[in-house]
């Protein structure tokens, strides 16, 4: 009887099943919800909750700022289920590294009209998810979450500046 031998030594090829075009439109739903969430947060829990009285003006000024990443951690969290249930690898990674680089991203689209508003949210959404998904997609954990990381930690250094 012949034995099978397996090389786990070399490189692994990467999943075939990958789908660019379906990331990009899981992140794009997702840049819509976050828009949406974002006005509904605002407009019925915080607003009510902190703006009711001019004791808590400071709150009530940042209302646009809270809501956006209270929002941002409730599409962080339908994001990562529906990798989960389209067998996406490492779905936290992706999910989380999405929310660390837009984490604030209701203050930076402050101020523009509702239109522009969701065309970044969709944009900014769909390009965070094909790129931490098609990094995700490497065999090896390590690389990855290096990879990973060194782009969140540039891109919010470049977002501060």
């Amino acid at each position: 009887m012949a034995k099978l031998i397996l090389d786990e030594t070399g490189p692994r090829a990467v999943s075939l099943s990958y789908s660019w075009w379906m990331m990009a439109l899981i992140g794009a739903a997702l840049g819509v919800a976050y828009w949406l969430l974002t006005l509904l947060v605002g407009h019925f829990i915080i607003d009510p909750l902190f703006c009711s009285g001019a004791v808590k003006a400071s709150t009530c000024s940042s209302s646009v700022e809270i809501s956006g990443n209270v929002a941002g951690i409730l599409v962080a969290t339908i994001g990562l289920g529906i990798l989960v249930r389209l067998n996406v690898l490492r779905p936290l990674i992706v999910a989380i590294a999405t929310a660390a680089i837009l984490w604030g991203l209701a203050s930076w689209t402050d101020g523009l009209g509702w239109a522009e508003v969701v065309a970044w949210s969709v944009l900014l959404y769909a390009l965070c998810y094909v790129l931490f998904s098609w990094i995700s997609r490497y065999a090896r954990s390590v690389p990855v979450l290096v990879a990973v990381v060194a782009i969140v930690m540039i891109a919010r250094i470049v977002l501060v500046l």
